[in-house]
């Protein structure tokens, strides 16, 4: 994410807000390799990890620690991260957690949904046409 851009968005236990900064991102990647490291598996990028993640063929581990970095990154303590995985994640299907893994991964490589890169509000051909009608 661009600066300070968060992302909202409903997961566990309600409205969470996720980011990404490098320093999540460099977290992300050595959690993610380590495991591969461990079994001789390939090393896997920012856009391997998102291309596994959109076929639902990532390893489980891997969207919990999207989830849990994201949280850690908008502002949620390690600890209660940790909680909120332990009581929404753990013991679930992770195909469920997917979806909201790709949000996050994709907000977190290109901003959130409807930012410009600098983090404006993009504005939408329907939203242009309301400025035009306020202006006229």
């Amino acid at each position: 994410m661009s600066g300070d851009a968060k992302l909202e968005l409903v997961w566990g236990s309600g409205e969470q807000v996720f980011a990404y900064g490098i320093g999540q991102w460099r977290t992300l990647q050595e959690n993610v390799n380590r495991r591969r490291l461990a079994i001789g598996a390939p090393l896997v990028g920012p856009m391997d990890l998102l291309n596994a993640v959109k076929a639902n063929n990532a390893w489980p581990d891997d969207v919990r620690d999207i989830i849990r970095i994201g949280l850690i990154g908008g502002g949620m303590s390690p600890r209660d991260a940790h909680l909120e995985l332990t009581q929404h994640f753990d013991g679930t299907s992770p195909l469920q957690h997917m979806k909201p893994a790709l949000v996050i991964l994709m907000a977190g490589l290109a901003g959130p949904p409807g930012a410009s890169e600098d983090g404006a509000k993009k504005k939408t051909p329907a939203s242009l046409k309301a400025d035009r009608s306020i202006s006229d």
